[in-house]
């Protein structure tokens, strides 16, 4: 049992540094998120997650992934300096050239991506400028993915909060000075931002002298891309849905319905992907090393997944309890017509919750073919529950199909994840997911059929329940009780 504690200590250390630099962007993002929706309001924020689609598509399509391979292959060759030295090289040279061909995708398509997405073409040049983030952005992954592979959380978690704060400060002035028009060059600096911490914190790390040619370095590389493969296709299936999904909404029912759906997006999934990402850091590179042993690497999976849950969970329920609050505060009272489909996707991400550690294995154990079926599928039900649910459900479609989606895809991830690794869930996961489930759904239950009072006492009552569970069961793993005490006599 100590082992035990100590794992799990482990996860909740690496989550609490990189988690607690991400509360900090929290609050940066909250600031900056405010300020852009009051200053370009509803349609000012549509076009911004359009322009920010586009990026990600393109980059999850040439990037090759070598950012999240390299994270693998750094931490697998860590006790073996000149082999460290020569991936990072190797990792440097290939997040370069794919960026620089991300930036020229863009560049040649500039103008399709302007008609496509706005039905016109006034928005070409602003995307042709946009393409330099690509390259960008893919020296900065770079950076972080050569810390995170190296287990330097701690300095991860700085560049990362650092570049965010940077990114923001020289931004900012933009949106008030130029309005719509400053979204490209607030966008570029932010990215610039970004680089400029990552590249300060990775040029500290000191490793041998190698040369390597270039065909070296092509040929050493495509170990990283083979992986990454899989990773490329995976992101470009979603980021290709999301994109198709805003041009939807746009088609049916403007720019500031694309703004609701950006802002709904923005809370439900990347806010708890600061969660998931944050335990990202050190569980994946600690997967990678023991992916030989099924034992150890299901033991692990299952921690972490625990570990998840009891931290995931109450916050979804607080923010499905306490969505008008959510999106006034990040945003404005203007979004408001986007409140039922924000309850619906954190709803859905409950089933994130779960999924995720078990989908981790696949790159682990390079069995990315499942993570491309994985995702594949779960775009393909996103994508169909809303183009027939639309007529039933209007814009609630959003929600609800992402929740079917969701759920559907839990199922297909345990399925493969046992067939890969005879994987189980513990007794106490079990527990975990049917009691916090339920929470869940009678939260989400409360908060779209009762109004005023009635509501907040049941949702409050739920919330408090879910809470001190959680908490007496953290502190049964990681002894929080007995850090407190420790912590004031210091």
């Amino acid at each position: 049992m100590g082992e035990s504690k100590e794992s799990y200590k482990q996860i909740f250390k690496s989550t609490s540094i990189v988690g607690g630099a991400q509360v900090f962007n929290i609050i940066i993002g909250i600031v900056r998120t405010k300020i852009i929706a009051i200053l370009l309001g509803p349609g000012g924020v549509g076009m911004s997650g359009v322009f920010q689609t586009i990026i990600d598509m393109v980059r999850n399509a040439t990037g090759f992934g070598v950012n999240f391979s390299g994270v693998k292959n750094v931490a697998e060759n860590n006790t073996d300096p000149e082999r460290v030295a020569r991936t990072i090289l190797i990792l440097r040279r290939w997040e370069f050239g794919t960026g620089l061909i991300g930036t020229l995708v863009v560049l040649v398509l500039c103008r399709f991506f302007s008609i496509y997405s706005f039905g016109n073409t006034t928005s070409t040049a602003s995307i042709a400028l946009m393409s330099v983030i690509l390259l960008i952005n893919a020296v900065s992954a770079g950076q972080l993915a050569i810390l995170q592979g190296l287990r330097r959380i701690k300095e991860m978690a700085k560049a990362t909060l650092l570049g965010s704060i940077l990114g923001t400060v020289v931004s900012l002035p933009f949106f008030w000075w130029l309005g719509i028009s400053g979204i490209i060059p607030a966008m570029v600096l932010t990215a610039l931002g970004s680089l400029a911490v990552s590249w300060f914190f990775a040029k500290k790390i000191i490793t041998q002298n190698v040369e390597i040619s270039i065909s070296q370095t092509f040929k050493e590389g495509l170990g990283m891309a083979k992986l990454g493969f899989f990773i490329v296709i995976n992101g470009f299936v979603a980021a290709a849905s999301m994109y198709v999904i805003r041009v939807l909404i746009r088609s049916h029912m403007g720019l500031d319905s694309v703004g609701f759906f950006q802002s709904v997006w923005t809370i439900s999934t990347l806010y708890i992907n600061i969660l998931l990402n944050a335990m990202l850091a050190d569980y994946f590179p600690r997967l990678s090393m023991i992916q030989h042993d099924n034992n150890a690497s299901n033991k692990l999976i299952n921690e972490q997944l625990e570990i998840t849950l009891l931290v995931g969970a109450p916050m979804l329920m607080g923010m499905i309890a306490f969505a008008p609050l959510a999106l006034n505060l990040l945003y404005s009272s203007s979004f408001n017509a986007a409140i039922p489909v924000l309850k619906w996707q954190m709803m859905a991400s409950f089933f994130t919750l779960i999924s995720w550690p078990l989908g981790v294995l696949y790159l682990s154990k390079n069995k990315g073919l499942y993570a491309i079926i994985s995702e594949t599928l779960r775009q393909i039900i996103y994508n169909v529950c809303v183009f027939v649910g639309w007529r039933y459900w209007g814009f609630n479609a959003l929600g609800i199909g992402f929740l079917i989606a969701n759920c559907i895809n839990v199922f297909f991830v345990f399925f493969s994840v046992k067939n890969i690794s005879s994987f189980k869930f513990s007794f106490v996961n079990t527990k975990c997911i049917f009691s916090l489930g339920v929470a869940l759904a009678l939260v989400l239950c409360s908060s779209l059929l009762l109004n005023g009072f009635p509501q907040y006492i049941i949702n409050a009552t739920i919330l408090l329940a879910s809470s001190i569970f959680c908490f007496v069961r953290l502190d049964n793993i990681l002894d929080i009780k007995i850090w407190i005490k420790n912590r004031k006599k210091v």
